[in-house]
């Protein structure tokens, strides 16, 4: 099924829990005028381990999905994507972070926060949903590219992390996004391709 043109829902669909009830206090949908994204850091060149068929889009997400996606996805912090979770209100991370990768890589703060549920939105609306709606991903206005991953299926809740550019499922979700942006989306949505393609390096 093709996507639907249609007008941006009211912001107040995409629930946040109690810890981020300021999220929606900044304006998110701002155009750039023009932009400069720094080339990719390879602090850290690696394959995430959860290469695999969880990790694909999905073909031709129905209109009722995305619907209901935006109504429903909750966004909470994982401490295991923070190298320093306190500053986002998270409590400890003591395990074994394995392949994770953390929001520093992306210079994430938890002053953007308040973007999230924009973000999220935003990789709803443009068909960025993995197979099993288990997945989103999304593209900032800087160009990174956010995982975000299902973490209680009951409240529909979610943790998100950045996808690294020798990440294969980078490219498919930047063609999905682009091609999404250039017909249904803002003049914020198509800088926001110009930077991913900038950031990522992609031709």
């Amino acid at each position: 099924m093709t996507l639907v043109q249609r007008s941006r829902p009211d912001a107040s669909y995409l629930h946040t829990t109690p810890a981020f009830s300021k999220l929606w206090s900044r304006n998110n949908a701002k155009t750039q005028d023009s932009i400069t994204v720094p080339k990719p850091s390879h602090r850290r060149s690696r394959r995430r381990g959860s290469h695999n068929e969880k990790r694909r889009l999905m073909a031709n997400p129905a209109d009722d999905l995305i619907q209901r996606l935006l109504h429903n996805v909750r966004y909470e912090g994982s401490p295991k994507h923070k190298r320093h979770p306190h500053l986002f209100g998270l409590e400890p991370f003591n395990g074994k972070r394995d392949d994770a990768t953390l929001c520093d890589e992306a210079d994430f703060n938890p002053d953007q926060i308040d973007e999230i549920p924009a973000l999220i939105q935003r990789g709803i609306q443009a068909g960025l949903i993995g197979h099993s709606a288990r997945l989103l991903w999304t593209v900032a206005d800087d160009g990174w590219i956010f995982e975000a991953r299902e973490t209680n299926r009951e409240t529909t809740e979610f943790h998100g992390y950045p996808v690294l550019p020798e990440e294969p499922i980078a490219r498919l979700v930047f063609d999905r996004f682009a091609n999404w942006a250039n017909h249904r989306g803002t003049s914020a949505d198509r800088s926001a391709v110009t930077a991913c393609r900038l950031r990522y390096e992609f031709q």
